[in-house]
């Protein structure tokens, strides 16, 4: 996995469709966010057909619960935003439903996927 995902961050970074954060605390990185951009045909649910794609939300288990993981989200949302997609999406872990549910991101019953 280490070179596909150099790959894609170098790539992705270079062109602006991906961005990240990190928390650090002294020299130690404790959280992570990152966002994808993608765009689609417009559609009712997201009439600009611009997405951000969630991932790489984590924060070091020694430092939950102290509003970083919100912090990074709420960066991550804000610069979605500026990017001008309709919707910010994750498929999130069991864990990080509570956070998700607290900002206000909704389920979608809706999302269906196929493994090729």
């Amino acid at each position: 996995m280490r070179p596909a995902l150099l790959d894609y961050y170098i790539r992705h970074m270079k062109d602006g469709t991906f961005v990240s954060w990190l928390a650090v605390d002294d020299d130690r990185i404790v959280g992570t966010s990152g966002v994808s951009f993608v765009e689609k045909p417009p559609y009712f649910g997201c009439p600009s057909g611009r997405k951000g794609l969630l991932s790489s939300m984590y924060t070091d288990p020694r430092y939950r619960r102290r509003g970083i993981a919100t912090e990074l989200l709420r960066k991550a949302v804000d610069e979605v935003r500026a990017y001008g997609c309709g919707t910010v999406q994750i498929t999130a872990s069991d864990m990080g439903v509570k956070l998700y549910d607290a900002f206000g991101f909704v389920h979608n019953g809706n999302f269906m996927q196929y493994r090729l």
